[in-house]
Parts: C-alpha cells; sequence; structure tokens
C-alpha cells in the first residue's frame, strides 16, 4: 500500500548552525550538509541544504534539530510512494522473503503499512540499501524504529551483507539482530554445535512453526 507524503519540510537558513544532526537521521537521505558562503544569513560553517523531492515527511529532522531551524509545509499536490505489487515477478519476491524469514503480505513498517513483499520486490529492482528501499517503498518514514530490522533481515539475504552507513556517521540504521531462523539448515534441523551450546534448550520443536509462520503470515 503506497505511503502519500502530505508534507515537507524546509530549512531555515538563519537558524541552521550546521550541527548536522538533521542529516544524520534522514532515512531517505535527503539532507546534505554545505559550507557557508558570503552572504548565507546564520552561524556556523555549514548550512543544512534539502532535497524536496526526497523528503517523505519522516519529521525526524524537525524533532532533532536543537534549533528549531527546520519547519514543515503542507504540500499543495501530495504525492504516493509505493511498489506496483502487480508488476513484479511474486515467485522471486515469495523466495526472498521466505528466505529473510517473513511472508510477503505481512506489515512490517506499521507506520507506513508497508510489507515484507514490497520490501523485496524493491530490493529485487535494484535497492541494496535501506535509505534506496525507503525512496521506494516509503518505509522508515514514520517512526523509524520497527521496522528496521525486517528492512535489514531482507537485504541480508539478499546478500547485501557489507552496506555502509549512508552518510557514514549517520544515525537512520543499526547493525541487524540475530534469529533462530537465521541457523535453521535446509532440511529444518540446526548445527549440532549449536545444539550443544545451548544444552537444555529445544530450538529444534521451534523449528517447524518458525518455517509454518514465515509461510502463512503470523512470522
Amino acid at each position: 500500500m503506497p505511503k502519500r507524503v502530505r508534507m515537507l519540510a524546509e530549512i531555515l537558513d538563519d537558524k541552521c548552525t550546521g550541527c548536522r544532526l538533521c542529516e544524520q537521521v534522514c532515512p531517505t537521505v535527503a539532507i546534505t550538509m554545505r559550507e557557508r558562503v558570503s552572504g548565507d544569513s546564520g552561524m556556523g560553517r555549514l548550512i543544512a541544504v534539502m532535497k524536496d523531492e526526497a523528503c517523505y515527511n519522516a519529521q525526524a529532522c524537525l524533532e532533532i534539530c536543537p534549533d528549531n531551524a527546520i519547519v514543515m509545509h503542507e504540500l499543495e499536490e501530495p504525492f504516493d510512494v509505493g511498489i506496483d505489487m502487480d508488476t513484479v515477478d511474486m515467485a522471486a519476491v515469495n523466495e526472498l522473503c521466505t528466505k529473510a524469514g517473513y511472508p510477503a503480505p505481512r506489515e512490517i513498517c506499521y507506520c507506513t503499512t508497508t510489507t515484507a513483499g514490497e520490501v523485496a520486490a524493491a530490493i529485487l529492482a535494484g535497492a541494496d540499501a535501506p535509505e534506496k528501499v525507503a525512496l521506494m517503498t516509503g518505509i522508515r518514514t514514520g517512526c523509524l524504529e520497527l521496522c528496521q530490522q525486517p528492512l535489514l533481515q531482507l537485504l541480508h539475504a539478499a546478500g547485501h551483507t557489507d552496506m555502509t552507513p549512508n552518510p557514514k556517521t549517520g544515525l537512520q540504521w543499526y547493525g541487524r539482530s540475530a534469529q533462530l531462523w537465521d541457523h535453521v539448515q535446509p532440511d529444518g534441523t540446526f548445527p549440532k554445535d549449536l545444539l550443544e551450546y545451548f544444552d537444555g534448550y529445544r530450538p529444534e520443536r521451534e523449528a517447524p512453526d518458525m518455517a509454518k509462520a514465515s509461510k502463512d503470515g503470523r512470522n
């Protein structure tokens, strides 16, 4: 389901001090920094620059700015962000989702109602980093937090394991958390050394339920 973007952030140059916090939290990397030049209002060596077409109204920048240098404006013409699932290879989408441990119909971003299938479709279409998936689907442009791990799991399942935060000091995403699902072998069992390490815990009892849940929408 597409997200409708109704508002746009604006940088108030005279209040911006170039602290970079807005740049570090924007999930779509819509904010960059440039050197202040003669004639620019405000104080500080740097000033934030907004890329309007990449602003999806996440408002993380508004919340973190310590100088009240960002305001939101309502768009005259709201626009939708999302994947047209009627045009994608659903077999490939389902395969990637199952590999990551999520059913394609499951909503993994509750703020934007983005599904695992939509994220998988974006990844298969070339989105190889969190901010690129966000630009194609709108995911993580709400609370920025709850959908982080499912997004990283899907990217990891697609082979994108060497992603670099953008920008390098960015706070938009964190490391992928390990899941029990990661250790399930093709035959549905767990490695012997893992079972020995967790002596007394019986993860093999959960494997069938995890496999079923990944397909029927309960995982």
